[in-house]
Formats: structure tokens, C-alpha cells, sequence
């Protein structure tokens, strides 16, 4: 059995420290844990589950008398239940029991790896039975809480357990096909970050397993968009509604894990109330400081919608503006109610022969792009280029040395004034592929006067079964973005044909043809 302490991922030094701190020194009592320092006592858990599955987890329990909010923790992909130990000793600090529990087919948990499956939801709602029959647990205020992996099941869980009062679900999804097939391409750099730390921490289901092996091979496409619906958030978005829910998100502009189009669909269609904060980063990495107590705007958030919708707290987060909205690179919070009130208006470019982007251009113009060639134009790494902007580090690139041979490339004059970018880039793409099939990777960039290229969104679109030497329009979405483009800089579009985030669907000699009319419609701020 693999090790609990994720000694593979060095997570080990990490959380031991926050242990020392958050939990207390063990006594010899029937393993619970005391310091008179701190109002609760802490122990190690097993949670019978279905299947004859056990979660490994602990409690955190408050000495003082009950009935008890909870709150249950799920653990991310690959981590396990001590990863929310510092935010769990918070909330035991403010009377909340709290269970964490690894999900299954992970570390010392049983069972097989589900990805937010049915036996998932069934251990949330074991979880609960647990606290019912073990703890003074006010059976009307218990949440369900996570970060990542545990967040989509944490929001599944809500939708049929009737039990479960509040959600909070950071860095997380609505639409598990739109975060890794969405416009019929593979997230490829997402998939083999998954599948490789899946395997070294836990156990695939047989039926994870296929999946996982036919993403790969690309086959089985109408089972994998089955099997992703079922575990999709938003499919069970009426039920939430249904009961009013509250729920409370959090992503990140850069996320190349569960980008933020398909989350904004998500909140957006939610009834009950919701909240939204939007930080500059990647996944997780502007709250996996808040993992070891570090403030954080998003986790103290989390707190304040807990204490509201679990003990009644009149902390005016169910008054403020819905969505909290982090600038790049001010760094400044915006408030808005809605997401259509990001955008104040859309500024119409057109793309021009030249490699103009703005002014009405000319018609009948043609840019051919060799198919499978990579322009040197790149969404970087998986978590790691977009992740490194929430410490301040761009995901940027030298503009020059994109190869104009495999991409057209279009760049607005110096602009004399700065432009707010708030919400999604719309590109609209006129199309002529030589073959059956095609993948477009388009970028945009804020360029400074050096040349050097800072990327705000980008995105891809598969053609699959197209008709060779006919022209076709091609709708991109680039992905959201909060970003302030100074006066003195430029736009740049750049659109190719391969980007390693992405499985392509190009065909080596063929090309794929940009023409005219093409367009991007900005939004502004």
C-alpha cells in the first residue's frame, strides 16, 4: 500500500510542520489527542463507507457543549486528509466539529479512484453518518468543503444529500468536459499530470482505468462524454437550485486545469446564494498558501461564508457584490454582482492582411498555417507558467521569436490609452482546412515596448470531420481574463496550430487557411 504521509510528492515536510502546530501532543486515551491550550480535541479516524470500503480521516471536536456545526473536508487529487489541517483547527477554534477524510482509492483510504464519481457522493454522505453517530453534531449545520478534487464532489454531495446545509468548493469545476475536452480537444499537459499522480498515490477503479487509457489513445470520445457529464457539477445544478444551496466558489484566471469559462457557466446558472472570487494564478496556487494558515483573502472568505450559512453570523458576506475579482497585475479587488457586469463594452477588432488588429480590414486576404507546427507562441506549463504569476512572475514570451511561417500574427498600433480586459475574448475565425481535421491554438498577448509578450488568455478548437477546401467560421472563446493593458503597450493575436497543452488533431503536409473576414471582440471594463 502506498504511504499516507505523500512522501511522493514531498508533502511530508510540508504538512508535519502544520501539524505540530495545529494539532495537539497525543495522550494515551483511546487515541484522542488533548492540549489544554486549544478548545477541542483531535484524533485519527477510519470511516466505513460503501462496498466495505473504509476513508482514512480525523476529527477535530470541540469540548465545549453541543449540538456542534461540522464541516467535512474532502481531499484534492493526490493529497490526503492532514491537507486541511491548519483550516480545520480555525474552525474548531470558532465551536465547528470538522472531519477530513481522503477520498477514495488514495493513500490509506480503500477502494478505487472514482474521479468524482457515484462512490464518491456515497462517502461524502458516509461521512456525515459518521459525524451523526459519533459526534453532537447539529444535524441541520453541517457543510461540505474542499479544494480541487474534493470541491466538485463536495458540490455533488450537496446536490443529493438533503443534509448538507452549505458548500464551499475552491478551485474547482461545473463542467467536467468543458475543463478537459472542451471544443473537442484534448487538455493533454492536464491529463498526463492527472493520470501520472494518480497512479503514484492511489489505486484506479477498473472502470477509471479505461477511461484514463482511452483520453490517452483518444477513443471511446461518446463514453468519455458520458462518463464526464455524470461527474460534472453543473449536471445537477436544479437540485442546488431546487434547495437553495449556498455555494461558494473560487478559480483562477490562469487555470489550465479547470479554466474559468466553464466555471462562470456553472455560477452563473446557480439560483440559491452563491459567491465567486477570482484570483491571477493557477490551479490552486493562490490558496494553497491559506493550507498552512497563511492569510488568504479567498480561505478567510470561505470561513466568513461558513459562519453565515452554519451559525447564523451577521457578517455582511451575504450583502456584498457576489463576485470578487482579482487584476492582473494591480493586483487590485473588484467587486461585481453578476458576470455580465464585468464587461461594460466589447471593442470590435478586425484582423487585417498585414498582421493588423483593429481597423476594418480589407477583404479577400489568406494566411495558410502548416499544420502540427509550433510557433513558439505557448500556454507554458501545466500549474507551473500560469501558477508563477500569483508570486509576480508573468507567462510571457520574446514576440519575435514566434515563428511568422506557423502562425498568423496581428497586433493592434500602441495603445494611448489603457485597456481594462474584463471577461472573455471572442474570436471569430473564417477557416479553410486543406484536411479532414484541424486543431487552431490561438494567444493573447499584452506586448510592451521591448517586444516581450505577457499572455492573457488563449484557448483551442478542434475541426473534426471537416470538409477539406471549405471555408468554415470557427467561434473561439479565449478564456476569461481581469487584465489592465497600459498605455504605450500592444495587443497581439497569434493563432497556430500545436501547443503541447493540447492534444491536436492536425494532419502532418496539410494546412489550415485564416482569412478573411476574422475577428476579436474585446471586453472591456
Amino acid at each position: 500500500m502506498i504511504g499516507r504521509k505523500a512522501a511522493a510528492l514531498g508533502l511530508s515536510g510540508v504538512l508535519g510542520g502544520v501539524l505540530a502546530v495545529a494539532a495537539p501532543t497525543a495522550t494515551a486515551s483511546a487515541g484522542t489527542v488533548r492540549r489544554a491550550a486549544v478548545p477541542y480535541d483531535y484524533r485519527e479516524i477510519a470511516v466505513p463507507s460503501t462496498g466495505g470500503v473504509k476513508l482514512d480521516g480525523n476529527v477535530f471536536v470541540p469540548r465545549t457543549p453541543g449540538p456542534h456545526p461540522a464541516v467535512v473536508f474532502i481531499s484534492s487529487w493526490s493529497l490526503e486528509d492532514h491537507e486541511y489541517i491548519a483550516q480545520a483547527a480555525k474552525l474548531a477554534d470558532k465551536g465547528y466539529i470538522v472531519l477530513s477524510y481522503t477520498a477514495r482509492g488514495f493513500y490509506d483510504s480503500g477502494g478505487g479512484i472514482d474521479v468524482a464519481g457515484p462512490d464518491d457522493w456515497a462517502d461524502g454522505s458516509k461521512a456525515i453518518d459518521w459525524l451523526i453517530a459519533h459526534t453532537d453534531v447539529d444535524r441541520a449545520r453541517i457543510g461540505m468543503a474542499g479544494l480541487s478534487y474534493g470541491s466538485g464532489i463536495s458540490q455533488m454531495v450537496a446536490a443529493r444529500d438533503t443534509r448538507v446545509a452549505a458548500v464551499v468548493a475552491m478551485d474547482t469545476w461545473g463542467d467536467m468536459i468543458q475543463s478537459l475536452y472542451a471544443n473537442e480537444t484534448r487538455h493533454m499537459g492536464v491529463y498526463a499530470l492527472l493520470n501520472v499522480a494518480g497512479r503514484l498515490t492511489g489505486r484506479f477503479s477498473p472502470r477509471t482505468a479505461q477511461i484514463m487509457d482511452d483520453f490517452g489513445a483518444n477513443r471511446n470520445i461518446p463514453d468519455l462524454l458520458a462518463w464526464g457529464a455524470v461527474r460534472s457539477p453543473g449536471t445537477y445544478r436544479a437540485r442546488l437550485n431546487a434547495r437553495k444551496v449556498p455555494v461558494f466558489l473560487s478559480n483562477g484566471y490562469g487555470e489550465t486545469l479547470f479554466p474559468p469559462n466553464q466555471l462562470l457557466a456553472h455560477f452563473t446558472g446557480l439560483t440559491g446564494p452563491k459567491r465567486l472570487d477570482l484570483s491571477i494564478g493557477d490551479h490552486a496556487t493562490a490558496n494553497a498558501t491559506g493550507l498552512l494558515g497563511v492569510p488568504s483573502r479567498t480561505w478567510d472568505d470561505a470561513q466568513r461564508w461558513f459562519d453565515r450559512y452554519l451559525t447564523g453570523a451577521r457578517n455582511g458576506i451575504d450583502r456584498e457584490p457576489a463576485i470578487s475579482s482579482e487584476t492582473a497585475w494591480t493586483r487590485t479587488v473588484e467587486r461585481y454582482r453578476t458576470v455580465a457586469s464585468m464587461t461594460k463594452r466589447t471593442e470590435h477588432l478586425d484582423l487585417g492582411a498585414a498582421g493588423s488588429l483593429g481597423a476594418a480590414a480589407p477583404a479577400g486576404w489568406a494566411k495558410p498555417l502548416p499544420a502540427g507546427a509550433d510557433s513558439g507562441a505557448t500556454a507554458g506549463l501545466p500549474i507551473i507558467s500560469n501558477g508563477l504569476q500569483t508570486f509576480g512572475i508573468p507567462n510571457q514570451v520574446a514576440t519575435a521569436q514566434i515563428s511568422r511561417w506557423a502562425a498568423g500574427v496581428w497586433t493592434t498600433p500602441v495603445l494611448t490609452a489603457t485597456r481594462r480586459v474584463r471577461g472573455i475574448p471572442d474570436l471569430t475565425l473564417s477557416v479553410t482546412p486543406s484536411a479532414k481535421s484541424a486543431t487552431l491554438v490561438s494567444y493573447l498577448y499584452d506586448v510592451d515596448a521591448a517586444g516581450t509578450g505577457r499572455l492573457i488568455g488563449q484557448n483551442a478548437y478542434t475541426l473534426l470531420k471537416a470538409a477539406p477546401g471549405k471555408t468554415v467560421e470557427v467561434p473561439i472563446r479565449l478564456q476569461a481574463a481581469a487584465y489592465d493593458v497600459p498605455a504605450g503597450h500592444r495587443l497581439m493575436l497569434v493563432v497556430d496550430t500545436k501547443d503541447p497543452l493540447y492534444g491536436d488533431a492536425d494532419v502532418p503536409g496539410s494546412t489550415v487557411t485564416v482569412r478573411s473576414p476574422s475577428s476579436l471582440d474585446l471586453p472591456l471594463g
